[in-house]
């Protein structure tokens, strides 16, 4: 049952895309096996376009006094860097007024899905429907996430899903390069304390400040990258962990025919996949 139900997720999937039917199917995978959970106190944590802001670094925040106006509280780095589990991030997180953008959100929108998922997806910054919800990836961009992953048989319980900034921008503009820089330590606080084996970064945005890359998402996107993994003080640890760029659901939306590029996408991250549990 739980494989006709990911073959029938996989043809609409292939029926949006534009992709003929008559093309071999790619076979539902197996679960994958849980690697270690991180240090939580919790067991599961719950909780866009393609822009092009300037890569952005906690630096440049602090340089142009952003972060501190109004704040004279800890920074993001000091809070981030004092969360050693998933409940102190989200406390940290929820507790900052470092970001003025927390003034107009409803919510802060942290994350959802499975803390010990080997792959761990990363968009822009919350919509209407996740600022309204209070989670990442819902409402039509979510569920046509699901169904892309879906597509190579991960179910929503094998992915871990969140964002670059945790409020949304009023009336969904792109976050400005000091908002995305104020907010950085927490993101990479957050990968820090997941440790996938995998991340998926979503949109300009991610892809071009978690890469520190100055190219688009249309020459990014299918293209594996390293991700270097810093430590609770910012400094890189040495560790890398491998990142595939894609386009975020909500441009999908807006563009079907980009689709085709996902599928793509997708299949790369099926090979990596397949090439780990091989290992």
């Amino acid at each position: 049952m739980q494989d006709e139900k990911a073959l029938k997720a996989l043809l609409a999937w292939w029926e949006d895309a534009g992709i003929p039917l008559d093309e071999p199917i790619v076979r539902p995978r197996a679960p994958l096996a849980p690697k270690a959970a991180p240090a939580q106190t919790s067991a599961r944590e719950t909780g866009a376009s393609e822009r092009r802001p300037a890569a952005a670094t906690a630096a440049s925040a602090k340089a142009a006094g952003f972060g501190d106006a109004g704040n004279e509280g800890p920074s993001a780095r000091e809070l981030a860097g004092k969360a050693d589990t998933l409940d102190a991030l989200r406390t940290a997180i929820e507790g900052f007024h470092g970001c003025p953008l927390r003034n107009t959100a409803r919510n802060t929108v942290f994350a959802r899905g499975n803390p010990a998922a080997k792959i761990m997806m990363i968009g822009e910054a919350p919509g209407r429907d996740e600022d309204m919800e209070g989670q990442p990836f819902v409402g039509p961009a979510g569920h046509l996430l699901d169904r892309i992953f879906a597509s190579i048989g991960l179910a929503p319980d094998q992915l871990y899903l969140t964002n670059v900034i945790n409020w949304r921008p009023p009336g969904n503009r792109s976050p400005t390069q000091d908002e995305i820089a104020t907010c950085l330590p927490f993101v990479e606080r957050h990968i820090a304390l997941i440790k996938p084996d995998i991340l998926v970064l979503a949109g300009d945005i991610a892809a071009r400040t978690l890469l520190a890359s100055s190219e688009n998402i249309t020459k990014l996107r299918g293209q594996w990258a390293d991700y270097a993994v810093r430590d609770a003080a910012g400094e890189p640890t040495g560790t890398t962990i491998p990142a595939l760029p894609t386009f975020h659901p909500a441009y999908l939306l807006r563009r079907p025919m980009e689709k085709r590029f996902v599928w793509q996408d997708m299949l790369a991250l099926e090979r990596r996949l397949n090439a780990q549990s091989s290992c």
